[in-house]
């Protein structure tokens, strides 16, 4: 409410400078081009701010265990015991709650969200499958282009460590967060990638974003280029990886890594398995990079990044994955027409084919021969707000359409509720019907339905205090 008086006389303009300097106070940001009137409802939301100051207060609390020697390989490896046993917790509320609702659609399909859940990819089985598939079928497309591979390792500068790999503290380390380690990764790539553009250099593949044993994060990537582009990109990737703490002792060995990939010794998909398996389940692995177990070490890693917010895995330069996963849900007449042989590509699992109808690497999303087209619906908390006072966060986005050069496909609205058993549904009349609206989202296979925020954990006391 303090936000809403101190604005009520103020220009648009100066009420949402107003509003996100009080946010930022506890460390909250708003997107760029929120508008003032979405900015003033959410500083008003106690959900917001509950969710907000709860993943704040979260992260400060570990990055406390971090400098209290309680991350770090003699401890407990990539993030404390305390966040695991909490990471654990919430994953069996979560899993308590799937277990005891069901959707039903409005031509009276059933299935338990549990099935949805098991099916998509919030299922790590399902997860590491589909970035096989994926890594798979881009290293086939490079190899039509005769590119060639390259796996490279960028970690941050000393002071961004909290521990040595012994286990011992760093006296380098300048108090720097996970967060802020992961932001100075972001913004050396991003210098790198704008130093592509200005020389032409195309690049596409993967990157994996895991934790050192003390919690701070360091990049792999695996990039495809030309063969005459590869030394250049080296060279780019090596001169913004160093160009921080460039003389400080061990830099030239740990900081950054390059291996071209040998055909001989092994696929781009034999060099990236290992990381993708580590940061998911630990399947196919005994031990990590320390000799723990590797399962045990993937639960802290998920952990790990589900605190942080971090995307662990990101392709780069490829079409949407999104349409990918909504063409998999979709049964065609037919596999003739170019929808149908996407659809079947899809289908397939042929990320190939998928991958050269879709125009390739390194093709502007507007410039697709296929694409989603969105409709705008108003989130629950501004639908009394004036429509013209809104930006687009004020709105969920639902797949409705498939945009391609013949025309435009019209994607099934099946308008799934969400019940607590299928008698629910069934037994009440359509007015004392009780099923909340569920949408689909963009990520396909309902890749929302797998995360509850019924079970709840406990309220932190001082949660206000601690994000001073």
């Amino acid at each position: 409410m303090e936000c809403l008086r101190d604005t009520a006389d103020l220009s648009e303009a100066h009420a949402l400078c107003l509003c996100k300097a009080k946010l930022l106070k506890y460390n909250i940001s708003l997107p760029d081009d929120i508008s003032a009137t979405e900015a003033i409802v959410q500083a008003r939301s106690e959900k917001f701010w509950f969710n907000k100051l709860k993943r704040i207060a979260s992260q400060k609390v570990e990055e406390i265990r971090r400098q209290l020697d309680l991350v770090n390989q003699k401890k407990s490896a990539y993030c404390s015991s305390d966040r695991l046993r909490q990471f654990k917790w919430e994953k069996e509320q979560a899993l308590e709650f799937m277990k005891s609702k069901w959707f039903c659609s409005a031509d009276g399909e059933f299935i338990s969200m549990l099935d949805a859940y098991q099916a998509n990819v919030s299922n790590p089985e399902v997860r590491r499958a589909e970035l096989m598939v994926r890594i798979k079928g881009t290293e086939e497309y490079s190899k039509l282009l005769n590119h060639v591979g390259c796996f490279y390792t960028i970690t941050t500068p000393s002071k961004f460590h909290s521990h040595y790999q012994s286990g011992k503290p760093n006296p380098k380390y300048l108090n720097y967060s996970v967060k802020d380690a992961n932001e100075y990764l972001n913004a050396q790539w991003r210098k790198a990638r704008a130093q592509f553009h200005r020389e032409g250099i195309e690049v596409f593949g993967l990157r994996v974003v895991e934790p050192h044993h003390d919690g701070t994060p360091h990049w792999h990537l695996l990039l495809f280029t030309p063969p005459e582009q590869l030394a250049r990109v080296t060279s780019i990737l090596r001169h913004y990886a160093m160009e921080d703490d460039a003389d400080e002792s061990g830099a030239d060995k740990n900081r950054f890594k390059a291996e071209p990939i040998d055909p001989e010794k092994g696929s781009a998909q034999d060099y990236i398995a290992k990381y993708i398996c580590k940061n998911i389940d630990g399947e196919f692995l005994d031990t990590d990079n320390y000799g723990n177990d590797a399962k045990q070490s993937a639960s802290k890693i998920t952990a790990w990044a589900s605190l942080y917010n971090i995307r662990q895995f990101q392709f780069l330069g490829l079409p949407s994955v999104t349409l990918w996963r909504q063409l998999r849900k979709l049964e065609l007449e037919s596999s003739d027409t170019p929808l149908g042989k996407l659809q079947k590509a899809a289908d397939e699992s042929d990320w190939l084919s998928y991958l050269i109808m879709m125009g390739g690497a390194n093709v502007k999303r507007i410039e697709r021969p296929f694409s989603l087209e969105y409709e705008n619906q108003i989130k629950t908390q501004y639908q009394h707000c004036e429509l013209s006072t809104l930006s687009k966060h004020a709105y969920n986005q639902k797949p409705t359409h498939i945009r391609f050069t013949e025309g435009t496909y019209a994607i099934p609205d099946k308008n799934w509720q969400l019940f607590s058993s299928p008698a629910e549904r069934v037994d009440s009349p359509p007015s004392q019907r009780e099923g909340r609206a569920v949408d689909e989202g963009s990520g396909g296979s309902r890749r929302r339905l797998g995360i509850s925020r019924e079970g709840k954990a406990p309220k932190a006391e001082g949660i206000l205090d601690l994000c001073k």
